[in-house]
């Protein structure tokens, strides 16, 4: 795996471009969020057992509980057709919620303590969800009802965040065995690549409307672009942090980031390569997951504060490097 590294400029942005919505019952533990087709924003309420939609224009809130008691549930998707499925830690299942009838369904997984972690809901209408600890790779189809399980090569990889590219192919990260894998569901096979010989623990995975293929090395705390094609990675070195949780993918290719310790979310225009900081309001609100509407506008929980939140960066304006070195050399500097 080739690679060039590549120095970004970092950016600060005013606290007044985030909104904030706290959640009417203390101990909520807001978690995964993502936007429905319609626009509403739908997350997961980890303590309460709750699936819960707000409603961006009239400010509503609607909440659901979960049929399995304490099933921890951790991530959600939606698909084209605004099903929310999501994924049972403690019930070991995946869960099928309507928004028409507002009825739930629960599919318990064949395998016994797989933990779901990610999951996605894929083009072709299959559901795909990695078993973080059980190196399992599991897809559901919504009409047969039926469980495919698919072994990843390398043992405790610790698997998480799954992305398909333009081919239907699945990409995600590998904590653990410090890899980023591949898998065609055509083929039915895997391919990995060793990120560095020391450990990365890469974490967040989007791709690019270019076919990139983006996720953040921990460690040397850099910014990654694989293209598949040539199989050769692009590094941006990072403002400095202490951790990223989550990354969305923004519908003019931005890459935003979420940061839990820093409070913060972290924005990086692919075009100009400038990083750019949103600080949130709340203080140490441990924010945990985002994701971006049609419009751009950047959605997240907040863990600890029990809060969901919204950024508008075209109140910030658009990024733009206007560094530009002109330089003529001397006529006889290649005599």
């Amino acid at each position: 795996m080739m690679l060039a590294v590549s120095a970004p400029g970092i950016l600060h942005a005013s606290e007044d471009m985030v909104t904030e919505y706290e959640l009417p019952q203390k101990g909520s533990f807001p978690t995964s969020v993502k936007i429905a087709p319609n626009g509403k924003v739908w997350f997961l309420e980890f303590k309460r057992n709750m699936l819960a939609r707000f409603d961006p224009d009239s400010l509503e809130l609607d909440e659901f509980k979960i049929p399995s008691s304490k099933s921890e549930p951790l991530d959600i998707a939606i698909d084209s057709k605004g099903i929310i499925w999501f994924s049972e830690q403690d019930s070991n299942a995946l869960a099928r919620f309507d928004p028409e009838t507002q009825k739930f369904k629960e599919y318990l997984l064949p395998t016994l303590k797989s933990n779901p972690a990610s999951v996605l809901a894929a083009s072709d209408g299959r559901i795909w969800m990695l078993g973080w600890n059980t190196d399992l790779l599991i897809s559901f189809d919504p009409s047969s009802k039926k469980f495919a399980e698919y072994r990843i090569p390398t043992r405790n990889s610790n698997s998480y965040d799954l992305a398909e590219d333009s081919d239907g192919r699945l990409w995600f990260v590998e904590r653990a065995a410090n890899k980023l894998a591949m898998f065609d569901p055509k083929k039915a096979t895997f391919k990995e690549w060793k990120i560095t010989e020391n450990m990365q623990s890469p974490l967040g995975l989007v791709i690019d409307s270019k076919g990139l293929v983006w996720y953040m090395r921990m460690v040397d705390n850099q910014l990654a672009a694989f293209n598949p094609e040539t199989e050769r990675t692009k590094l941006y070195n990072a403002p400095k942090n202490k951790g990223t949780q989550e990354m969305a993918l923004g519908p003019d290719d931005t890459i935003w980031l979420i940061q839990s310790t820093d409070n913060r979310l972290l924005r990086f225009d692919i075009k100009a390569a400038i990083f750019q900081t949103f600080n949130i309001t709340s203080g140490n609100s441990r924010p945990n997951s985002l994701d971006v509407d049609d419009n751009g506008r950047v959605w997240f929980s907040e863990f600890k504060a029990g809060k969901i939140g919204t950024l508008d960066p075209r109140l910030a304006g658009k990024i733009e490097n206007k560094l530009k070195i002109d330089f003529t050399p001397p006529k006889d500097i290649f005599k």
